[in-house]
């Protein structure tokens, strides 16, 4: 039962107790954790899958090359093929690479090859989104997100990592730009941090590159009201 091409991304579902796989062999396929069988080959999109993730309500987001982002919701009723297409977004033409999705599942992103991350905001019912905007900056591909409460962080082939802020309304802010790798950005990870201040918050973001080099950077906010930061990284 095996992907008949690279496999791209996994997202994983304990609730569920079932793990999801995305290949460039255009499918996604579902394994049963408890004892490691593939229940499920769902035949995703046109071309590549590039990512998947799933929410906590079991939505299922799957980003492909074909310029699209396909919400697929499980059916446990529906017999030998439990996961149905319940909306296909758009990305405005270009192939999308990553997703990342909120902790609250309210948002969800979706990094594209000309550089433009896109977002979409949930709706009332699940699977449910709406269109909110793109977020610009970013001079060739995007390679990895990640998020963590109200920031979400981008990594570059153009070789740098973008920090943004989502305000109360939904508006984003570039926060910072993270410059030093010499090549493309392939992962970012990060977490919620905060200094001895009290008045500082912020992240710490670790970026790993195809340069070979893994770099850690800390972003802060030291006024809240001016939106001012100060950043600094190390190898």
């Amino acid at each position: 039962m095996k992907h008949v091409g690279p496999i791209t991304s996994l997202a994983i579902n304990l609730s569920d107790d079932i793990i999801y796989s995305a290949s460039l062999d255009r499918t996604v396929k579902v394994w049963r954790i408890s004892d490691l069988k593939c229940i499920e080959t769902i035949q995703a999109h046109l071309e590549p899958v590039n990512a998947v993730v799933v929410a906590d309500d079991g939505i299922l987001y799957t980003a492909s090359d074909d310029a699209s982002i396909r919400v697929w919701r499980r059916n446990f009723c529906s017999g030998e093929w439990p996961h149905s297409l319940t909306v296909t977004l758009s990305s405005k033409h270009s192939p999308v690479r990553t997703l990342t999705l909120t902790s609250d599942n309210g948002v969800l992103y979706g990094g594209c090859t000309d550089g433009y991350i896109h977002y979409w905001l949930k709706g009332w019912f699940p699977g449910q989104l709406q269109y909110g905007g793109a977020l610009q900056g970013h001079t060739h591909a995007i390679m990895c997100m990640a998020n963590v409460s109200k920031y979400v962080i981008s990594g570059s082939a153009d070789s740098t990592s973008r920090v943004w802020v989502r305000d109360s309304v939904g508006q984003h802010t570039c926060l910072a730009v993270l410059v030093g790798h010499r090549g493309p950005i392939r992962c970012v990870t990060a977490f919620l941090g905060r200094l001895e201040d009290d008045n500082e918050d912020g992240c710490t973001i670790c970026t790993g590159s195809l340069d070979g080099v893994l770099k850690l950077w800390r972003v802060t906010r030291t006024n809240k009201e001016s939106g001012s930061l100060s950043q600094n990284a190390s190898d």
